[in-house]
């Protein structure tokens, strides 16, 4: 009985996503954080760094993301997860979770909690109208 009600609510989650979006968003928000060009040339290392599109290794699992930022940055890798994880609650209009929470689903590697964290962010931006410009 318990499988059957966790397959419905897994599709229920599912339902919601929509990878384009969540790749948008992101990228989105780092345009806002760096400017045109500063998220490009970002873009440009972590694709080096990851051996693939960064928003596309977000989507896949967000810790891959998480690792570049951090060769890239440092320590100082923690201060732009903040402000990228307070960047898309603003922009979004996403409620519910902090910006450490949200820091906390991009390392944790669950799948399960990924999976939930971008169904509602892709909610919150539908609901937004688009959101993140």
């Amino acid at each position: 009985m318990s499988s059957a009600l966790e397959f419905g609510k897994r599709g229920l989650v599912e339902e919601y996503l929509e990878p384009s979006l969540v790749k948008k968003t992101f990228k989105n928000a780092m345009r806002l954080i760096f400017g045109e060009n500063g998220s490009r040339i970002l873009e440009l290392h972590l694709r080096r760094f990851l051996g693939k599109d960064p928003y596309e290794a977000l989507y896949e699992d967000p810790r891959l993301l998480c690792d570049g930022l951090r060769a890239f940055f440092g320590p100082g890798a923690r201060g732009l997860l903040i402000v990228l994880a307070k960047t898309l609650i603003r922009e979004s209009g996403m409620q519910g979770l902090t910006p450490s929470q949200i820091i906390e689903i991009l390392e944790s590697g669950d799948h399960e909690l990924k999976t939930h964290f971008f169904a509602i962010l892709c909610s919150s931006q539908r609901r937004a109208g688009g959101g993140i410009r």
